[in-house]
């Protein structure tokens, strides 16, 4: 998958949500909602965040904020940590393309990411996305 077709799918899937570019990078928000995304699409490392070395040539990662409860189920067996950046140095190899992990710096807030992801991957994302999305309409009203 790449770029275009992940944003094509949020926004034929989902209704009134809107789009932010800032320096490559999209956000993607519910209706008015200006500073908290449901999902993000880096494209490239920043001084915060390059443990999933973003600057390699048609490198991305999708980043989803879930629910604790699904966070909890996805990674069953990876203990929760607590605070920004907890997951950088779990030992997880954040460069790994098309594998779902916990966000490396977001984590604790149960966001998750995946480098390139395939289309194998698919049906995940929108179960994913899903929650994110209803994350999102919740916060709005």
């Amino acid at each position: 998958m790449n770029i275009e077709e992940i944003t094509a799918y949020i926004l034929s899937s989902f209704k009134n949500v809107n789009v932010t570019e800032a320096n490559g990078d999209l956000f993607f928000m519910y209706d008015q909602e200006k500073m908290m995304p449901f999902a993000t699409i880096v494209t490239s490392d920043n001084d915060f965040d390059s443990v999933s070395q973003l600057n390699r040539e048609g490198f991305f990662r999708l980043n989803i904020g879930i629910d604790k409860a699904s966070f909890s189920t996805i990674f069953d067996g990876i203990a929760l940590k607590k605070g920004i950046g907890a997951y950088v140095d779990s030992g997880m190899d954040f460069t790994a393309e098309n594998v779902v992990m916990p966000h490396p710096i977001y984590g604790a807030m149960y966001w998750l990411c995946i480098v390139n992801p395939g289309k194998d991957n698919l049906p995940v994302l929108k179960k994913h996305l899903d929650i994110a999305y209803g994350l999102a309409v919740k916060r709005m009203k």
